[in-house]
């Protein structure tokens, strides 16, 4: 879920920058560190994924067992991101991160607070 201190840290959250440093990285623009924090955030948690999918899938092609423990914690947390900042899954998003998704929606349904 998206961490409730970043609005007092660095000011209003902003969506449209989150959205668009996700779509950045996964266009493969590069990350500036002088871009708006937010966007910083969406272009890190669009890195994490795609981190996690190619570990995963090299896991899996050297025969091993993945449950993605080592990475559950940041996939949960820039899924939530995603999630409440209107950012659509595809095919291409890993199961955790879709779990994670899941998990922030019903985390903030219990919460009592509004999806987006």
């Amino acid at each position: 879920m998206m961490n409730s201190g970043l609005a007092v840290l660095e000011g209003p959250w902003n969506r449209q920058e989150y959205a668009a440093g996700f779509r950045a990285r996964l266009t493969e623009i590069p990350k500036f560190e002088d871009a708006h924090y937010c966007w910083r955030v969406g272009w890190e948690d669009a890195d994490t994924e795609m981190l996690e999918l190619a570990r995963h899938k090299q896991a899996l092609a050297e025969g091993r067992e993945d449950n993605y423990s080592d990475t559950w914690s940041l996939l949960c947390d820039g899924g939530g991101d995603a999630r409440v900042n209107g950012v659509p899954f595809d095919e291409d998003r890993t199961k955790p991160w879709k779990e994670g998704w899941i998990a922030a929606d019903i985390n903030m349904g219990v919460h009592g607070l509004e999806i987006a």
